[in-house]
């Protein structure tokens, strides 16, 4: 059986206890380098989100006329349909039928 002395023990302790030291820096290095890029990434997401933003707006504006246009001829055109609907109900049930009829026929193809 080897002997095993003290010393031999004390220098394999301090290897362990020197490699856990860079270890612990290794990760204090690689949590502050992912804090970095987490930071970078925030910033970048802000920026792209506030690009969004400028753009919406200035489509809004640009286009407000158009928009209004078509949520007023849609309003209309559902309160045609309503009235539609209320003259000719049964008409109306079977024309959902028949359009129902028919985008079945197309979708199976």
């Amino acid at each position: 059986m080897k002997e095993v002395k003290v010393e031999d023990i004390q220098k394999e302790i301090e290897k362990d206890i020197e490699m856990g030291k860079k270890m612990v820096d290794e990760g204090k290095r690689l949590l502050e380098e992912g804090k970095y890029k987490l930071n970078e990434s925030k910033s970048r997401i802000r920026e792209l989100g506030d690009e969004a933003g400028i753009k919406l707006k200035d489509f809004e504006e640009k286009h407000k006329e158009e928009v209004d246009y078509v949520v007023k001829e849609s309003e209309r055109a559902l309160q045609e349909t309503e009235i539609f609907i209320r003259k000719y109900p049964i008409m109306s049930v079977f024309a959902a039928l028949g359009f129902g009829y028919l985008l079945g026929k197309l979708m199976r193809k």
